[in-house]
């Protein structure tokens, strides 16, 4: 599917490991970068009754970590729309203020733990981002967060991990995809750099 106005948008995929800070750089993003559209993909996981969901064997848990537990078609579906002038954005400002602005351009932000897995938006992306972690800090940080529903005893093992090993080799094998540290502090700068690369200039 096509979009008429195409050239008039910058599109920014940022993806990777669970709490890598993928959403935390996706918002400071937002707040810096206008007019912005921002979609998280975790707005789009199926209802946890749906049909959709894989069970885990042996768990009375969902495996929520692969792409099929996602509408990725309505997620992509209202990105589309977005782009064509219905804002179906999870967050938008056309405020410009101080922040960062390129003359007729504007800046759609997509985040997700897999979102530069589904192609149909990878190839919207003009930048994309995938934040790494290793095992032991993974495990750390996402022992420190709750999960509705939360994860059940051996998840993270038996699922989170070995998927997120799964869809980041697909992303290693795409030259076009920028590797973060997720343990870097503020990557931002990296962005605005790419972006000048792009030929686009803050205002």
């Amino acid at each position: 599917m096509e979009v008429a106005n195409r050239d008039q948008w910058i599109v920014i995929g940022i993806s990777g490991v669970t709490c890598g800070g993928k959403t935390t750089f996706a918002n400071k993003l937002a707040q810096t970068l206008t007019p912005v559209y921002l979609f998280n993909q975790d707005t789009y996981f199926y209802p946890d009754d749906s049909p959709h969901h894989v069970r885990v064997e042996g768990m009375e848990h969902n495996n929520y970590d692969i792409l099929s537990s996602l509408d990725m078609k309505s997620m992509f579906a209202d990105i589309l729309a977005t782009m064509r002038g219905e804002d179906k954005a999870q967050y938008s400002s056309s405020e410009r203020g101080a922040r960062t602005a390129a003359e007729g351009k504007k800046f759609l932000i997509a985040e997700g733990f897999t979102v530069l897995n589904y192609k149909p938006i990878l190839d919207l992306c003009d930048l994309k981002y995938y934040f790494v972690l290793e095992f032991g800090e993974c495990f750390a940080r996402r022992s420190l967060r709750l999960y509705d529903p939360p994860d059940v005893p051996g998840y993270f093992e038996r699922c989170v991990w070995p998927e997120h090993l799964k869809y980041r080799a697909e992303i290693e094998r795409n030259s076009s995809i920028r590797l973060l540290d997720g343990k870097v502090p503020d990557p931002i700068r990296i962005v605005l750099a790419d972006l000048q690369r792009l030929g686009l200039s803050a205002s």
